[in-house]
């Protein structure tokens, strides 16, 4: 009875102290994305710019504004950036998302939007 008990104590620490370690890990930031300017009128060209990008697995780019989402596939990147130069048609928010595949699921690395007048 005290050997099952003095297990159970083991465990509880070891799964209690991996908690903690995993608490106090700093948590992974997204990679920088800014639209530049931030806020323009319809028509207008601005620059959307990510880096941090993996340089390892192809690069997805997701647009959504208000008439809907489309999706590019951009292909890898040597040094994890890239520079869009764009112009939204549509008043409102426009948004990018930059995603991949990691371990068979779709992650989102990096997102930005611009303010459309």
């Amino acid at each position: 009875m005290k050997r099952i008990s003095l297990v159970m104590i083991v465990a509880t620490l070891l799964i209690g102290s991996a908690q903690v370690a995993r608490a106090a890990s700093p948590r992974k930031s997204d990679p920088p994305c800014t639209v530049n300017p931030s806020a323009v009128s319809v028509g207008e060209g601005y620059v959307v710019s990510v880096s941090g990008l993996p340089t390892d697995t192809p690069i997805n780019l997701w647009i959504t504004d208000s008439s809907g989402t489309v999706g590019y596939p951009l292909g890898g990147t040597p040094d994890g950036t890239f520079n869009l130069s764009e112009a939204s048609s549509n008043p409102g928010t426009t948004s990018y998302a930059f995603s991949g595949v990691v371990k068979h699921n779709m992650t989102v690395y990096s997102t930005c939007s611009v303010s459309v007048s």
